[in-house]
């Protein structure tokens, strides 16, 4: 009787659940054993307009709620009680076995007091209301989801890993260079990063003065770690490709294996932090984005930057890690140099349809590089912002900033591959310094108007809304909690609507539409008319008292052109090895230009290239000879000039350590045919220090330091090759190659390679026989770094040799032994002659020729015969006895040589 009154109230307060709410009847409860429940299926619609405690959405129309009436007195309005089953994670399956299981809870006092009753003692807790238990699925079910101290049950990984190793850094990609170049005081400084990760390299010459101390450090150092690092901050003592974003910033190390948020803390100051890991790919919302979405709305300076992963091969839907769910995170892909995402790059959508990732930048080697990238251009933004203002910009407007600025890849708006685009540093930090920037809040109802105004020449206006949102329950089918709506409305009234995108069909284009997903919403305008554009926020539901946003905009000018690489402290290649595309921004529409380039300052031009496609805005130039010079590139745009700040192009000299030995470093490098000139810079204290120029391609010193090397031409210079690394004292001690070998049949050849010649005297060829020593040749006039002596009167059998080297200050670098058995008037050399049964027998001949080893034992039976195929042979002994035994060696021209061997 009691399932059919229920039954009837469900038909009688919700036939407008109907068929759309039939996937969610296993959440009904099938009877009503008390007068009121606490939890209740219900509409959306009915939860907001009531002011309903929302525990758990279930799509865009339904969700389950928490009754206010167990102090009201009043059943709840229009909905019908649930079970405990919505507390489960929609993927949850059956096992026998205990598996690790997340457990949220209002009260974990009362929690922990449950489980133990239920005999569970392993409980780790995570934080102010989660614990870590092992359980089988059915003590799940059938005990642990009724409790009711508990809210929610998931099954997360928590096991992070990194997602990409080699550092490859190219500022042109993400205009990083740019903005170093238009805002030159913005180096990092004062600004503290936190890494969570392993611990970095403390040691790493682009690291030094970076640490922070922290409580959360990793004892584990990782190449990774300190890769991610150096991308953040990195000094350039190691090479170009040592250089970090914001190279002042300061560096907090926080241990991943911790996956769950740090406390605010023990981040030091830091506000922004990077994560460059991943687990597994997961689709769901659960205590970890619960949780750091519920620290960056408490916290709304700070900025969480995750990479998106490395599964893209799987397909949409490809993020790894449900952390990476968190809605006021930021997340990114990567691209290569020609603004293609990489197709190991995780893709979205995010499990409930949001646009994930939210933005790509330059890496291919992983996610991990694109995502501490994004975390240095944070920083400086967030320096940029406090210099000019006075006050910490917020995670929200920083949001802003970064989406709005970036360039539109893959279909025409948002997409689930690349997101908004491409992050521009440059354009982000114009952003703010030209105050593009709004903010505002609102209540539930409240529609906010912002004016700007538009010049008759503006062309592609680009608007982006974001707010800090609250945290949704964890296991929410949909984790979008206030829904805030813009609208951009012309002079004319003509509405402007945000993109949206389809999640059932990834692959689509965005179209435009109300926003019912994302706590981001952007409106484009391609072609606006000139005046006052009105920016209109609506409160379509808010939950709290009010909510924050930031809104960020921008347009460009028609008929506009920019370089934006290279620029004046560019290198062309980037790298000095890798040749990367010329970059600019074009406003033109339907024109063509000429590209050219000139090496002497203006004064005359080489064409490159006709019919450039301006809206490409890149073009790949491979020269077709490694220049050393100054040099400006010319767009030519309808009989107008483009002209390029002058750059460099330099090539990387491969400096090679040539020496280490006796105190003594000597390093060398590529002598280029337009160079005569090379600077020479050493490491001191945490930084590269001009020491002396040289026209030598060759240099030696003494004090242990780093050093490396530029090329100087037109009164500046090249880019520095890769610093010399440190190596061990004598580890590379003049010596590459030494060898001793019998040569004409009655003389022996001893050769040696040496790698350095410097501070040589004389070289001296020593023959050992037993323990004498005796220098037997000389060489004096020392010219070149090959060379060989000749033993004329070597002894029959082993020949023992060495070469010293005589330093100019008398000091001996002595090579190892070597040997070379000489036969005399023996056919063969058969050694050792004493040996046992698991070592070989080696023969070797004074010259190839066929012929056949015989093995007797001593009675004159024949234990081995076998065939003598080169002059080195090898004879495996492991089948015969011990004892005496005889060899004969015959050739094929009757030459014969026989003895004893003994085999024990």
């Amino acid at each position: 009787m009691k399932t059919q009154i229920t039954f009837l109230l469900f038909m009688i307060t919700a036939i407008s659940f109907s068929q759309s709410s039939e996937k969610w009847k296993q959440y009904i409860k099938k009877e009503n054993g008390r007068k009121f429940e606490k939890y209740y299926f219900t509409t959306l619609e009915n939860a907001h307009h009531n002011k309903y405690k929302i525990v758990k959405k279930l799509d865009n129309a339904f969700c389950i709620v928490e009754s206010e009436s167990l102090r009201s007195n009043h059943p709840l309005k229009k909905g019908v009680p649930a079970n405990d089953l919505w507390k489960l994670p929609s993927n949850f399956s059956n096992h026998k076995e205990d598996k690790q299981y997340v457990i949220a809870t209002d009260t974990i006092e009362s929690l922990i007091t449950d489980l133990k009753l239920m005999n569970i003692s392993d409980i780790k807790i995570v934080g102010a209301n989660l614990v870590i238990i092992k359980s089988d699925s059915r003590k799940i079910i059938d005990e642990i989801i009724s409790l009711s101290s508990v809210s929610s049950i998931s099954q997360e990984s928590l096991q992070p890993k990194g997602e990409s190793k080699i550092i490859d850094q190219n500022f042109s990609i993400n205009y990083i260079n740019k903005a170093h170049a238009n805002f030159s005081l913005l180096t990092g400084e004062n600004q503290i990063v936190a890494i969570k990760d392993d611990f970095f390299d403390l040691n790493d010459i682009d690291l030094l003065s970076k640490y922070i101390p922290s409580a959360t450090q990793s004892a584990t150092v990782s190449s990774h770690a300190t890769a991610m690092a150096t991308i953040v901050s990195g000094l350039g003592n190691s090479s170009v490709l040592g250089k970090g974003v914001a190279q002042k910033a300061k560096i907090l190390s926080s241990d991943f294996l911790n996956i769950y948020p740090d406390e605010v803390a023990t981040l030091q100051g830091a506000t922004t932090q990077n994560h460059s890991y991943g687990t597994v790919i997961e689709n769901f919302y659960g205590s970890l984005a619960n949780a750091y979405d519920f620290q960056l709305f408490l916290n709304t300076d700070l900025t969480h930057c995750f990479s998106s992963g490395n599964s893209g091969l799987e397909g949409y839907k490809s993020i790894t890690g449900n952390f990476k769910q968190s809605k006021n995170s930021i997340m990114l892909g990567c691209i290569d140099q020609n603004e293609v995402i990489m197709p190991f790059s995780s893709k979205g959508p995010a499990y409930d349809g949001r646009i994930k990732p939210e933005l790509v930048a330059f890496s291919t080697q992983g996610t991990s590089n694109s995502t501490a990238l994004a975390t240095g251009i944070i920083t400086l933004m967030k320096q940029h912002y406090k210099t000019i203002n006075n006050i910490s910009i917020t995670n929200a407007l920083t949001k802003a900033i970064l989406i709005n600025s970036a360039k539109d890849l893959g279909n025409i708006g948002p997409d689930f591959t690349y997101g908004y685009g491409n992050i521009n540093a440059d354009k982000c930090l114009k952003t703010i310094s030209e105050n593009r920037i709004i903010s505002g809040n609102l209540i539930s109802g409240q529609t906010n108007s912002h004016n700007i105004t538009l010049p008759s020449n503006a062309k592609n206006l680009k608007i982006t809304l974001v707010w800090n949102d609250l945290p949704a329950a964890i296991n929410s089918n949909i984790s979008l909690i206030n829904d805030l709506d813009i609208e951009v409305i012309s002079g004319d009234s003509t509405i402007f609507l945000p993109w949206i995108l389809n999640p059932d069909a990834p692959q689509e284009q965005a179209k435009r539409g109300k926003d019912k997903l994302n706590n981001i919403e952007q409106v484009t305008i391609e072609n606006p008319t000139s005046g006052s554009y009105n920016i209109a926020v609506i409160g379509a539901y808010v939950s709290n008292t009010s909510q924050d946003y930031s809104i960020a905009y921008e347009y460009e000018l028609e008929n506009q052109f920019e370089w934006n690489y290279p620029v004046s402290n560019d290198n062309f290649p980037y790298d000095g090895t890798t040749i990367s595309p010329f970059k600019w921004n074009s406003s033109f529409s339907g024109t063509s230009g000429q590209l050219s380039v000139s090496y002497n300052n203006g004064q005359t031009w080489e064409i490159i290239a006709n019919d450039i496609n301006l809206d490409n805005k890149q073009f790949t130039y491979t020269p077709t000879e490694k220049k050393f010079s100054k040099a400006k590139l010319k767009m030519t745009i309808d009989k107008v000039d483009y002209i390029s700040d002058s750059f460099t192009i330099s090539y990387d000299l491969n400096i090679n350590t040539s020496l280490v030995c006796d105190g003594t470093t000597e390093i060398n490098w590529d002598k280029p045919t337009d160079v005569v000139l090379f600077n020479i810079y050493q490491l001191i204290n945490d930084h590269l220090e001009f020491k002396e120029q040289t026209a030598n391609v060759n240099y030696t010193y003494t004090d242990g330091k780093i050093h490396t090397v530029t090329p100087v031409f037109d009164n500046g210079e090249g880019i520095k090759s890769e610093s010399t690394l440190q190596h061990d004292q004598n580890s590379n001690c003049y010596f590459e190659l030494i060898l001793a070998e019998v040569y004409e049949e009655d003389k022996v050849k001893v050769s040696a390679s040496l790698f350095s010649l410097y501070n040589i005297k004389r070289i001296e060829l020593v023959k050992i026989i037993t323990s004498t020593e005796t220098v037997i040749s000389t060489i004096n006039d020392i010219n070149s770094k090959t060379f060989s002596f000749l033993d004329t009167a070597p002894i029959k059998g082993s020949n023992k040799y060495k070469i010293n080297i005589i330093l100019e200050n008398n000091n001996v670098v002595s090579s190892l032994i070597v040997d070379a058995n000489y036969l005399g008037n023996d056919l063969f050399y058969v050694h050792p002659t004493l040996l046992s049964k698991d070592k070989e027998l080696t023969i070797e001949a004074k010259k190839e020729e066929n012929a056949i080893f015989y093995l007797y034992n001593i009675s004159g039976q024949n234990a081995i015969t076998s065939p003598l195929l080169s002059k080195t042979n090898n004879i495996n002994l492991k089948n015969i006895a011990s004892g005496i035994y005889i060899y004969k060696i015959i050739t094929s021209l009757g030459g014969i040589q026989t003895d004893k061997i003994a085999v024990f």
